[in-house]
């Protein structure tokens, strides 16, 4: 009942105050107006976070005893929050704005607010601030696109809730649920279309609410240090990334990273072709995985959630590698970027560089994975003292074959969002040879005593579907949204052979073409209902008049170069019957 009512009271509050503070921000002239850096196109009122954290304070003042540590949590939200009101009004530096925060951090340890995973009191205290003030900033850079911040305050406030009720944390739990409620009763009005932002009072309070509640969630019940740091990392895995993300490209192109900007994760995703409203919902959906597995912490063995976590967090670099390759660029970082024509040359062969180092690292870690999973299997879940020594003592040899062999068969010099069946090969040959290299060395050296062979074929199998997979991730991501970009000409392609399907690859390729192939045409009617890539074969000529006014039809691409004279003529002679433009491709070259 006392979560209920905490829940709904400040739900309700959130949702009553958000009106009153529109009407107030718009007589005042407290409003965001369209600029270059920013997102929106429309003028917003904005100190939406006052409503926020007025619902956020009654709650919190009537349900829960204030000792020591509450007082503390109370002063430092509230410094916070007068921060950012300061700086929506004023708009104070970022240095200024940083020495804030750093300050309001200082208060809730003056008040015994810390990380308790080592007794060294010189890393615990620099460890608080840096994480209270990073996931601060988080939620402030977070907070560029309508709902998103204020909907990840709400699913990272729910998991923390869920967490705190499975280890019995009373007070986190009342302090997730109400800030989940004050939260939820904004995102009300801030949804796409927002009536109101909640500007940094908000986005500020916000992320040190968060920061500090997982602070005092897992800091005193758990004494194991990897998962005191992985649960809050976890629930608080898409602010983290984005800051990450955004930190290093504008580290990459030079630009000072409190710059405001368009080059977030949510605004990659609608360049990429979805709308602000799928963006959001998606990247609430990764909150609520990474939310997940973080709830499994407390459940399942730490190693196998911990296998979940690698995992997840490699795909989740793989979607940053995939996002970092989104030109967002505007005519002014063009011209910089002309200027600067050799940095950029340097950074680009330094940053390749860096990336074939990261692929080996991540080649590393799902070596390490691919092993220990394959034992869990075999196993059933439990590995006994003997086989977990026996599988330490032959891993460091696992790994050095496996890099060895991936090397030997190219797999660092390929670029990954080209992947094809020669690569896949490669991948197959490197995967069989190192485990066959690794069984021949254990049985030379250790005689293969005591292993178990249904280890190493697990571990085959499990290998080839990793090493593969995140290989192709960077394809199946770029793929995925290639269809997505709005505004594209709309084209059929007549010809479902070799030709045609070298069309097809260009058109989603080359996206200066501005093309979307809808599907394509040809006269064999054994063709039809086939798929190439994913588009089918729709129909025979007979049927493009019906095509061109059902679809939408803008231009026929004629990809038959074998065609004879005449027979080109009368497919010409259709499309201008059609009224549609057309061209050919004759050999490697468009007409």
């Amino acid at each position: 009942m006392t979560y209920s009512l905490a829940f709904i009271s400040a739900l309700i509050l959130s949702l009553f105050l958000t009106p009153v503070v529109i009407k107030i921000a718009y007589k005042f002239g407290c409003v965001a107006r369209p600029h270059e850096f920013r997102w929106h196109k429309n003028t917003t009122a904005l100190l939406g976070g006052i409503g926020i954290y007025i619902a956020f304070i009654i709650p919190f003042l009537l349900l829960i005893k204030i000792d020591m540590k509450m007082a503390g949590f109370l002063a430092g939200v509230s410094v916070i929050f007068l921060l950012g009101l300061i700086d929506d009004i004023f708009h104070i530096k970022p240095q200024l704005k940083l020495i804030g925060q750093i300050f309001a951090s200082c208060i809730v340890l003056a008040f015994g607010i810390s990380f308790e995973i080592t007794p060294l009191k010189w890393v615990i205290l620099p460890l608080t601030i840096f994480w209270i003030v990073g996931i601060t900033n988080a939620f402030n850079l977070l907070d560029n696109m309508d709902g998103l911040a204020c909907g990840i305050a709400f699913i990272s406030s729910s998991f923390l809730f869920a967490y705190s009720l499975l280890n019995g944390l009373h007070i986190v739990a009342l302090l997730s649920i109400i800030l989940a409620g004050s939260s939820l009763g904004f995102l009300r009005y801030n949804f796409y279309p927002a009536r109101i932002f909640m500007g940094d009072c908000g986005s500020q309070f916000l992320g040190m609410a968060i920061a500090v509640i997982a602070i005092i969630g897992t800091s005193g019940h758990i004494s194991n240090l990897i998962v005191t740091l992985a649960i809050p990392v976890l629930i608080l895995g898409v602010p983290i990334f984005d800051t990450t993300f955004v930190t290093l490209m504008r580290r990459f192109k030079g630009q000072a990273v409190s710059q405001g900007g368009k080059d977030h994760t949510s605004h990659r995703l609608v360049l990429l072709g979805l709308s602000e409203r799928k963006t959001v919902l998606l990247l609430y959906l990764l909150s609520i995985l990474f939310g997940l597995i973080a709830l499994l912490y407390a459940r399942i063995d730490i190693i196998i959630v911990s296998i979940l976590a690698a995992l997840a967090l490699i795909i989740l670099f793989f979607f940053g590698v995939f996002l970092g390759e989104t030109k967002n660029l505007s005519d002014k970082e063009r011209e910089l970027l002309k200027k600067q024509q050799s940095q950029k040359t340097i950074l680009n062969t330094i940053f390749l560089h860096k990336r074939r180092i990261a692929e080996v690292i991540i080649d590393l870690i799902l070596i390490c994975i691919s092993y220990y999973a394959a034992h869990l299997l075999r196993f059933e879940g439990r590995i006994s003292s003997a086989n977990f020594s026996l599988m330490m003592k032959s891993l460091p040899w696992m790994i050095v074959i496996r890099l060895t062999s991936f090397y030997y068969f190219g797999l660092y010099r390929g670029i990954w969002r080209y992947i094809g069946i020669k690569d896949l090969a490669a991948i197959f040959k490197a995967v069989s040879a190192s485990s066959l290299l690794t069984i021949l060395f254990l049985t030379l050296f250790f005689r293969f005593q005591e292993y178990s062979r249904v280890v190493f074929i697990i571990d085959w199998i499990l290998m080839l579907f990793l090493a593969a997979g995140t290989r192709v991730l960077i394809r199946v991501l770029r793929e995925s949204f290639i269809s997505l970009h709005p505004g594209q000409k709309k084209v059929l392609i007549f010809g479902a052979g070799d030709a045609g399907e070298m069309v097809l690859r260009e058109i989603r390729h080359n996206k200066a073409l501005n093309y979307h192939a809808v599907g394509f045409l040809d006269d064999n009617p054994k063709k039809v209902g086939r798929r190439i890539h994913g588009v089918s074969v729709l129909g025979t000529r007979e049927k493009l008049p019906r095509l061109v006014k059902d679809r939408g039809i803008e231009e026929v691409i004629i990809a038959v170069p074998s065609e004879k004279k005449e027979a080109l003529e009368s497919i010409f002679e259709v499309c201008r019957s059609c009224g549609v433009k057309y061209r050919r491709m004759a050999g490697i070259l468009w007409e």
